[in-house]
């Protein structure tokens, strides 16, 4: 009897602090948009009383079971789903040790952690139509347990193919690199491109109350059978490159020369000034060493 008159004490104190504390749910941050799409959400029921009066009848019969099994303990960024006959009757968030009459109930954890995810490498044609090899890193954490639990299967396998398409048509959308520095492109893998990657992963994994935090891409590089090729063209586009430098280098210093003798008084004529620019830009676009051939005049 003493141990019936304790257990009825326990258990009265548990459930008012459990109640008033506990029973609420991650509200909405401000800044996101509702969109009406997947399962509808599964609300906190009120269990009746005749259910819970059934509950601790068999936990009075059972009491020695029950003793050890009324502790389920949770543990800093968890959350523990309570079932009740096949309803939600509350969701625990604070840590600690809560004493909940286990007989007619379900507990499921879900861990409210963040977690990194890689998405793999994976063949996706750019803008241009050039085969690439991408993979990206994911950064999430569950931000509702019940949409997690009730509406998905597989909550991180759900993120990680969702993850996956969101890459690849994303990627589709730009090329490789851009001869416009100021054009986004996957190569210098733009702001731009880090933000539609998280808002358009965030819309597809809301439904399953995941918060996305960080897409960004890790490997990305031309596929094997293109890559020699691309290797041959970049080459060339840096040699094209460094050739508009030097030749525009090359003028200003000659431009520089013809001014340098003007201003010190030194008159040049234009055949002579033609022909200090010609000798000039030869020996300042030359690849190799030049020698200066000099004109023998007969007198």
């Amino acid at each position: 009897l003493k141990l019936q008159f304790l257990y009825f004490i326990v258990i009265s104190f548990q459930k008012k602090k459990i109640t008033t504390s506990v029973m609420q749910v991650n509200p909405m941050r401000k800044n996101d948009v509702e969109v009406n799409i997947g399962p509808v959400d599964t609300p906190i029921e009120e269990v009746p009383c005749y259910m819970h009066l059934l509950r601790h009848l068999l936990g009075l019969l059972l009491l020695p079971f029950t003793i050890f099994l009324v502790w389920n303990t949770v543990k800093p960024k968890e959350a523990l789903l309570v079932m009740c006959f096949g309803k939600l009757w509350k969701v625990i968030y604070s840590p600690g040790c809560h004493i909940i009459v286990p007989w007619g109930c379900d507990f499921h954890t879900i861990s409210t952690k963040y977690v990194t995810m890689d998405t793999g490498n994976s063949t996706i044609s750019d803008l241009n139509g050039n085969p690439v090899i991408v993979g990206a890193i994911v950064n999430y954490h569950i931000e509702d347990p019940i949409k997690a639990f009730f509406n998905v299967e597989f909550v991180h396998e759900y993120v990680k193919v969702n993850a996956g398409v969101v890459l690849k048509s994303v990627v589709s959308k730009y090329p490789y690199e851009s001869r416009d520095p100021s054009a986004p492109s996957l190569k210098g893998c733009s702001d731009e491109i880090k933000t539609e990657l998280v808002l358009e992963l965030r819309k597809r994994v809301r439904v399953a109350g995941v918060h996305v935090t960080v897409f960004d891409l890790s490997d990305l590089y031309y596929a094997p059978e293109i890559a020699s090729a691309m290797l041959i063209r970049q080459q060339a586009q840096a040699t094209i490159d460094a050739r508009h430098l030097i030749v525009n280098g090359a003028v200003d210093i000659v431009g520089g020369a013809l001014e340098g003798l003007s201003t010190k008084g030194v008159r040049v004529s234009e055949p002579e000034a033609a022909r200090i620019a010609s000798n000039l830009l030869c020996v300042l676009c030359s690849e190799g060493n030049v020698h200066n051939v000099l004109p023998l005049q007969q007198h």
